[in-house]
């Protein structure tokens, strides 16, 4: 691979494995800018990684390992990534470069989970069971969240705002970093970096302004948006583009419905009394069978778990 490609990788690798601080971003602007085929190389390498992320394998459901050993995946995730990119570049290269500017819809199927790079340096995570339609133009960069939900880092550009549409919510950014999910009740936006502004559609409710750390809830028809200042929830939140689900005093019931987004073996309570038990714990989403039998060991109760479905408690009938 040329340097110039070589430095694309880099940028890329340091961006997904930890993030670029202020004088980072700062750099990569003015080598982004400085040639036309860094922009190039820079896409390539985005697409050879999203390439790479699609094709890996989701991680089993357990609990988080220790701190000393997340530096070693760390590395081993790097590592893969320049170890397979070379291999990758020969299928992918620009064919997957103009796949990603002419697409106008993605969409993930239950547990499923995307991160496409847009045209603009932005790049969206789409979480399981989404749809998103993309439209970029002149002067505008417009994302129509149709279902689900998806976290979005936005490149700088005041000339041409980011807006994201999903039902009544409209919500801007320029620079900045947030998620937007779509429920029957209404649309939630949490914001992980900078400033983003939530309006509804027909604009009956006041526009609100958000900054890191804050979360936005805006009802059909509402009068008024719900902002609080909730970062340890927002984090907790955004879990799943690690692929795990954080539960700090969460409902069995909402632990439940969060597992049942991803899983293809769905878990029922039978027990409704059972339902409103608070828990604490950290899982990864792709086995669900670990977090019922931790529910059966804490909260005293059986569990049957079958080729498709898992039941929690007992039924008044004794159908376990």
């Amino acid at each position: 691979m040329s340097k110039i490609d070589n430095e694309a990788f880099e940028w890329v690798a340091r961006k997904f494995a930890r993030g670029l601080g202020d004088s980072e971003r700062g750099e990569f602007d003015a080598w982004y800018a400085a040639d036309t085929r860094h922009q190039g190389a820079y896409m390539r390498a985005m697409a050879i990684y999203n390439a790479i992320n699609l094709a890996t394998v989701p991680r089993s459901l357990a609990p988080e390992p220790p701190v000393w050993e997340k530096p070693a995946a760390s590395r081993r995730r790097l590592f893969m990534f320049g170890a397979m990119a070379a291999c990758v570049a020969a299928t992918v290269g620009l064919t997957s470069f103009s796949a990603l500017r002419e697409d106008k819809v993605l969409v993930t199927a239950k547990g499923e989970f995307r991160k496409v790079p847009l045209q603009d340096k932005s790049v969206a995570t789409i979480n399981s069971g989404s749809r998103i339609e993309v439209e970029f133009t002149r002067d505008r960069r417009k994302i129509n969240l149709q279902k689900g939900e998806a976290w979005f880092e936005v490149a700088k550009d005041k000339s041409k705002p980011f807006i994201v549409e999903a039902g009544d919510a409209r919500v801007r950014a320029v620079g900045t970093a947030f998620s937007v999910r779509r429920f029957v009740h209404g649309t939630e936006v949490l914001v992980t970096e900078g400033t983003v502004e939530v309006w509804s559609k027909d604009k009956a409710a006041q526009r609100r302004q958000l900054t890191a750390g804050e979360r936005a809830f805006l009802e059909p028809e509402a009068s008024a948006i719900s902002v609080s200042r909730q970062p340890s929830e927002v984090n907790r939140k955004l879990a799943w583009r690690e692929g795990k689900l954080i539960l700090k005093n969460q409902t069995l019931s909402d632990a439940v419905a969060d597992f049942n987004r991803y899983s293809p073996k769905t878990i029922v309570i039978l027990d409704t009394t059972l339902a409103s038990k608070r828990l604490f714990g950290q899982y990864m989403l792709d086995a669900p069978e670990l977090f019922a039998k931790d529910v059966s060991t804490v909260l005293a109760v059986p569990i049957k778990i079958t080729a498709d479905t898992i039941f929690i408690g007992s039924a008044d009938d004794g159908a376990l």
